[in-house]
C-alpha cells in the first residue's frame, strides 16, 4: 500500500514493486496526487511494474536521507548536511533550474558547484562541503536510486599543510579503514570529521571508484 506525503505545496506519492521504494512528485493537489497512486497501483497489481521508471525528487530525495543521518552522526553534524544540502540546492535552483531529481546531478553539475564555491569559500571548506554532499548522495546509491556518485568524479582542492594536526595514530586508524573499504560514516564515528576530510587527502585516499572508500 503506498502513501501520500507533503513536503510544503508539494505532494508526493511512495510505493513499492520490485521490491524497492518508489517516490514521484505528484503536483499541488492532493486528490490528483491520490488519483496518480491508484493508478500505478493498478499497473502494480496488473504486473506492469517493470514500466515504472524509479526516479526520486532532491527534496523528497533528502526527506529520506535526514532520518539515516540522525542514526548515523551527531546533531552538529546532522545540521551540516542540512545546510550543503540547502546550499547546493540554491546553486541548483540560480544556476540549474531544469534539475529537480536526483538521477539529474552529474559530475559536471558537481564540478560547477566546485568552480562556484571556490569564488568565495576557502579550500578547507571547499573540501569539506564536497564530503559532505558525498555522503547524502552516497545514500541514495545504498537505498538503489542512483547507480553512481558523481561526487566521486571530483577532485577535492589541495590542503594548506599548517592545517593537519592529525595524530600518527589516527592517521593510521583511518588510512587502515578507508583501505578495507569502511564507509566514510563509519570512519566518522571513530574520528572527528575534519580528521577523516584531512586524512583522505593527505593519505591519497581521495576515491575514484565508490568501491575505494564505501560498502
Amino acid at each position: 500500500m503506498g502513501q501520500i506525503k507533503r513536503i510544503g505545496n508539494t505532494y508526493y506519492i511512495e510505493f513499492y514493486a520490485r521490491g524497492l521504494i518508489y517516490s514521484q512528485v505528484a503536483g499541488t493537489n492532493e486528490q490528483e496526487a491520490r488519483k496518480k497512486l491508484e493508478q500505478i497501483e493498478a499497473k502494480i497489481a496488473q504486473g506492469e511494474s517493470l514500466t515504472i521508471v524509479r526516479e526520486i525528487d532532491l527534496t523528497a530525495f533528502f526527506e529520506q536521507f535526514l532520518p539515516h543521518a540522525r542514526g548515523q552522526f551527531s546533531a552538529k553534524s546532522v545540521g551540516r548536511f542540512l545546510e550543503t544540502w540547502q546550499h547546493f540546492r540554491g546553486f541548483l535552483e540560480n544556476n540549474y533550474p531544469q534539475i529537480n531529481r536526483l538521477s539529474q546531478i552529474t559530475p559536471s553539475v558537481v564540478e560547477s558547484y566546485k568552480i562556484f564555491l571556490t569564488k568565495t569559500t576557502k579550500a578547507k571548506l571547499v573540501n569539506l562541503t564536497l564530503l559532505l554532499l558525498r555522503e547524502i548522495l552516497e545514500y541514495g546509491i545504498r537505498i538503489g536510486l542512483i547507480n553512481d556518485n558523481p561526487t566521486l568524479h571530483i577532485r577535492l582542492l589541495e590542503w594548506p599543510k599548517k592545517i593537519m594536526p592529525v595524530t600518527e595514530g589516527r592517521f593510521n586508524l583511518a588510512k587502515d579503514l578507508l583501505g578495507r573499504g569502511v564507509s566514510l560514516g563509519k570512519v566518522y564515528q571513530v574520528l572527528k570529521l575534519k580528521d577523516v576530510a584531512q586524512i583522505m587527502y593527505w593519505s591519497n585516499f581521495i576515491p575514484l571508484q565508490r568501491q575505494d572508500v564505501y560498502n
